[in-house]
C-alpha cells in the first residue's frame, strides 16, 4: 500500500500539466459542496440544544390558509389548563425591537425572548449563573430578567456580581436574577436572532385575548404519551373553543408537532436542498472531466502499463496503482477545496450577518466526497488501462497507443452524460434565478424611495394594551411631532407596514350575502392606520376618500378595501357605502367602505401570500402600544434620523427606535438572503456550463491529437481545411445533440416536479428551456470548433514524419 502510494506521487509529480488541472477541477468541485453542505449543515441539520427533545413539541395554531400560525394568550391558557397529555405547556416570543437602556445610557435596540416561567425547565435549560424565574414572580407580573450569555460578556465582562442590578426595557425598571448559557447566542435558534434577554412575561394580563396572535407555544409530552394522542386531544380543544369562541376561533385549530430544528419552513428547505443537489451536479460534471483526463492519461501510459504486465504484474496490482493515483489525488483535492470552501463560508457569513463555521460534519462530508470521486472517476480508467493487447501495445512507440474503441465509447458516454447533466443543472438553477427576480422586482404599489420607517413598543404597565387612551394619545401626539421635522412631508402611525410585513389575516363577510361554511371564508390583511397613510407610502386612493381625525373612537366604524377586493366582490358596481364584517358571522362588526386603494405587495419574502386582499381600519378607534411609524421626507430620509430620535426622546426617554431606516436599505437588508441565492446558483450554473466546455473541448482535442497523423495523410492526398474541420466537429455535434436531448427530457420532468414543490416562485416557460438546451448546445459547438481549427492547421509533411 505504502510502495503504491510513494510510486503514485512519483508519476503525479511527472505530469505536472494533469495533477494541476485535476487539483483545480476537484478543489471547486468539493469546495463548492463543502460550502453547500454548510449551509445544510447549519440551517436544517443541527440538532437542537435541548434537553430530551424526543419528548419536546411543538403546538401550532392552523386555519384554512396556513399550518404553522402563532398562537392569542386565550388559546394558550385553555391548551395549558384543559390538556392531560403533556408534563407542562410553556409560550413564549421573540421581539427584534424592545428597547433596552442601561443605567446612564440612552436606550438602545435589543432582541428580548419574553415567556412564561415554565419556558426554561420545558425546553431544558439550565442557566450558567443565578435562576431562572419562578411562578411566583409570575403570578405577582415581578419584572425580572435572565441575561443572554453573549450580552453578559460583551456589556458586564462577565462580571458575575451582575445579579440584582437593574435594566430599563421598555422604560420599565427589570432587575437581572441569572444568565442563560450561550445556545441561546444562535441567531436561527427562534428566528429572531441571538437572544440578549429572557423577560418573564405577564402573559395573564391577555389571559381572555384571542383577537391577536404572538405566542409561540412548547411543551414536553408526558413518559408514555405520543403525538398521536396529543394531536387527538388538542383536535378536541380546538373543536371546544370553536363553539365557544365563535368570534375569533372558527376556523381555528391546533397541530402538534416535534419542536422544528430549524426556522426555515417548506420554501427554504426546498431552497436549501436544491441548492446541495446542485452543487453535487457541479462536482457529477467535475468527476467526469477527471474520468475523461485519466482515460487520456492511461492511453498515453499503454506501452507502461504494458511492460509491467509483461513482466509479471498482476491486473489487480496495475489497477490498485492507478486507483491509488486518483485517491491521492482527491484527497489533496478535497483538503484544497475546504480552504475554498472557507472562502465560501466566509463570503456567505458577511451576506447572512452569521458565521457559516465547518464542523466535523462538513469535514467527514468533504473527504468522504473526495473519498468517492477518486473511486468514481478512476476505477472505471484503471481497469481499462489494464485491458490493452501487450503485443499491440508494446509496439508502439513511447507516446502510446492511438486509443482503444472501449475507452474512446466510454469517454463519449461520458460527455454525454456530462452534457446531460449541465442542462439539468442550468435549468434548475434558472428556474430559480428567474423566479427569485420576478419576486424582487415585482410591482409594489407603494414607493420605498424617500421613506423613513421604524418601530417601537410602549410599556404596558403605563399604556395599556390594545385601545387603550393612553396609547392613543401618545400616538398622536408623536406623529404631531414628527411633522414639525425639517424636511418632513408626510408622517403616520401604523400596526403593521408593507415592508415589515401588514399585521394579520382575516376572515370577512360581506352584508347581505349568505356567509359562506367555516373555514372557507374569504380572508384579508388588516391594518390600522393613521390619516395620511396613503399618502405618505405614495399610494393611490381610487374612489371614496382617507381616513380623518374624525374616525376616532365614538364614529361609525369605517374602512378602506383594495382594488381586488373591490373588484371581486363588487365587480361592475361602487363599493363605497358597502359594509364589511367579521370576524364572527353571527355577529359581524359591520364596517362602511369609505374608500378603495390600490393594491400592494408587502415583504419581500418567498412565503405564500394567504390572499391577495387587504382591509384598513382607523388606527385612531383602535389604537395599539405596539407602532410603526413612517415618515415621507423630501431629503435623504437617513438625515431626518436624528431628529426622529430626539423627538421620540423628548416624550420617552426610555424608548428606542428600532429599526428606524430608510425603507430603502431595509428592503436591501431583506433582499440579502434572496440575491445571495440567485448569486450563487448563477456561480455554480457558470461553474457546471464551464466544466463542460472543457470537457468536451479535451474529448475532441484529444481525439485532434490522436489522429494528427491521418490528418496529416488527409491533406497530403488533397482533402480541404474544411473536410478536416467537418471530420472532427461530426461527433462533437453527434454527442452535442445526443447530451442536450437527454438533458432536455430531464430538464422539463425537473420543472414540473419544482412548479409543484416551490408554488411561490414563478420561475419557468418551455420557452426558457427551451432556450437554455439552445446555450448549451452552441457552447459545446464552439467546443468542437477550436481543435477542429486547430487541426486544420497541422503541416502534413510534419504529421507524415510522426511515428
Amino acid at each position: 500500500m505504502f510502495s503504491n502510494a510513494r510510486l503514485g506521487l512519483r508519476q503525479l509529480v511527472k505530469s505536472p500539466g494533469f495533477t494541476l488541472t485535476a487539483l483545480v477541477t476537484l478543489a471547486l468541485g468539493i469546495g463548492l459542496n463543502a460550502t453547500a453542505f454548510t449551509v445544510l449543515n447549519r440551517l436544517l441539520l443541527q440538532s437542537l440544544p435541548f434537553r430530551d427533545t424526543s419528548s419536546l413539541v411543538r403546538v401550532w395554531g392552523t386555519s384554512a390558509q396556513s399550518k404553522e400560525l402563532s398562537q392569542s394568550p386565550g388559546d394558550y391558557f385553555d391548551e395549558r389548563d384543559q390538556s392531560t397529555v403533556f408534563q407542562a405547556l410553556a409560550a413564549y416570543y421573540v421581539s427584534p425591537t424592545s428597547s433596552l437602556a442601561e443605567p446612564g445610557k440612552v436606550a438602545a435596540q435589543s432582541t428580548v425572548l419574553g415567556c412564561t416561567a415554565n419556558f426554561f425547565s420545558v425546553m431544558g435549560i439550565t442557566p450558567v449563573l443565578g435562576r431562572t424565574f419562578t411562578p411566583q414572580e409570575e403570578a405577582h407580573h415581578d419584572d425580572v430578567v435572565v441575561l443572554g450569555y453573549a450580552f453578559w460578556k460583551k456589556h458586564f465582562n462577565g462580571d458575575p456580581s451582575v445579579l440584582g442590578r437593574t435594566l430599563r426595557l421598555n422604560g420599565t425598571v427589570v432587575t437581572i436574577v441569572g444568565v442563560a448559557p450561550s445556545i441561546l447566542d444562535d441567531p436561527l435558534l427562534f428566528g429572531g436572532g441571538a437572544i440578549e434577554l429572557i423577560h418573564l412575561d405577564a402573559t395573564d394580563v391577555n389571559r381572555g385575548y384571542r383577537e391577536g396572535t404572538w405566542y409561540n407555544v412548547a411543551g414536553r409530552l408526558k413518559p408514555g404519551a405520543t403525538l398521536v394522542q396529543a394531536q387527538t386531544e388538542m383536535t378536541a380543544i380546538a373543536t371546544r373553543l370553536a363553539h365557544d369562541f365563535p368570534k375569533t376561533n372558527a376556523g381555528r385549530g391546533f397541530r402538534v408537532a416535534p419542536f422544528p430544528t430549524d426556522n426555515q419552513g417548506d420554501i427554504g428547505r426546498h431552497i436549501i436542498w436544491l441548492i446541495m443537489d446542485l452543487a453535487a451536479a457541479v462536482l457529477l460534471i467535475a468527476c467526469f472531466n477527471l474520468a475523461n483526463l485519466q482515460l487520456v492519461r492511461a492511453t498515453a501510459r499503454s506501452r507502461e502499463i504494458a511492460i509491467r504486465l509483461a513482466l509479471g504484474s498482476s491486473r489487480m496490482r496495475i489497477i490498485g496503482m492507478l486507483l491509488t493515483e486518483s485517491v491521492i489525488l482527491s484527497l489533496a483535492g478535497g483538503a484544497l477545496g475546504l480552504l475554498v470552501a472557507k472562502w465560501g463560508n466566509d463570503y456567505i457569513s458577511s451576506y447572512l450577518n452569521f458565521p457559516m463555521s465547518m464542523d466535523y460534519r462538513v469535514l467527514v462530508f468533504a473527504f468522504a466526497a473526495s473519498a468517492v470521486t477518486g473511486a468514481v472517476f478512476g476505477t472505471v480508467p484503471a481497469w481499462l488501462a489494464t485491458r490493452s493487447d501487450l503485443n499491440t501495445a508494446l509496439k508502439q512507440g513511447s507516446r502510446g497507443t492511438t486509443g482503444e474503441r472501449s475507452r474512446h465509447r466510454l469517454r463519449q458516454v461520458l460527455i454525454v452524460a456530462q452534457l446531460a447533466v449541465a442542462l439539468i443543472l442550468l435549468t434548475g438553477a434558472g428556474y430559480f434565478i428567474r423566479g427569485i427576480y420576478r419576486i424582487t422586482h415585482h410591482e409594489l404599489g407603494w414607493k420605498p424611495d424617500h421613506l423613513l420607517m421604524g418601530m417601537y413598543e410602549l410599556p404596558n404597565a403605563r399604556y395599556g394594551e390594545h385601545g387603550d387612551k393612553r396609547s392613543l394619545a401618545f400616538g398622536e401626539k408623536f406623529r404631531a411631532s414628527l411633522l414639525q421635522l425639517p424636511g418632513v412631508e408626510q408622517a403616520t402611525i401604523t400596526l403593521g407596514s408593507p415592508i415589515y410585513g401588514i399585521y394579520a389575516g382575516e376572515p370577512f363577510y360581506i352584508e347581505g350575502r349568505t356567509p359562506p361554511q367555516k373555514g372557507t371564508e374569504p380572508h384579508a390583511y388588516s391594518d390600522r392606520i393613521m390619516p395620511g397613510y396613503f399618502a405618505t407610502y405614495g399610494m393611490h386612493v381610487l374612489e371614496g376618500r382617507d381616513f380623518t381625525d374624525a374616525d376616532r373612537p365614538g364614529s361609525r366604524n369605517v374602512a378602506i378595501i383594495s382594488q381586488s377586493l373591490a373588484e371581486k366582490f363588487w365587480p361592475g358596481e361602487n363599493a363605497i357605502g358597502k359594509r364589511i364584517g367579521g370576524p364572527d358571522p353571527s355577529k359581524p362588526e359591520w364596517s362602511e367602505v369609505v374608500g378603495v386603494v390600490n393594491d400592494v405587495r408587502g415583504s419581500i419574502t418567498l412565503a405564500q401570500y394567504e390572499t391577495p386582499y387587504q382591509i384598513y381600519r382607523p388606527w385612531l378607534q383602535s389604537s395599539f402600544r405596539w407602532m410603526v411609524i413612517s415618515m415621507r421626507t423630501s431629503p435623504d430620509p437617513r438625515t431626518v434620523i436624528d431628529g426622529v430620535r430626539h423627538a421620540m426622546a423628548k416624550l420617552e426617554p426610555d424608548i428606542a427606535i428600532p429599526m428606524l431606516a430608510a425603507a430603502d436599505d431595509t428592503m436591501t437588508s431583506q433582499l440579502s438572503g434572496l440575491n445571495l441565492t440567485r448569486r450563487l446558483l448563477g456561480e455554480m450554473a457558470l461553474l457546471g456550463l464551464l466544466l463542460s466546455a472543457l470537457g468536451i473541448y479535451g474529448v475532441i482535442a484529444n481525439l485532434a491529437s490522436e489522429r494528427t497523423q491521418e490528418v496529416g495523410v488527409r491533406m497530403a492526398l488533397g482533402a480541404q481545411a474544411s473536410d478536416v474541420q467537418w471530420l472532427f466537429m461530426r461527433n462533437g455535434i453527434r454527442l452535442a445533440l445526443i447530451g442536450t436531448g437527454i438533458g432536455l427530457l430531464c430538464s422539463f420532468g425537473l420543472i414540473e416536479f419544482m412548479d409543484r414543490a416551490v408554488l411561490v416562485v414563478p420561475g419557468h416557460a418551455n420557452l426558457d428551456v427551451i432556450g437554455v438546451a439552445l446555450f448549451l448546445a452552441g457552447v459545446a459547438l464552439v467546443a468542437c470548433w477550436l481543435p477542429a481549427w486547430r487541426a486544420t492547421k497541422v503541416n502534413p509533411n510534419v504529421a507524415l514524419r510522426m511515428e
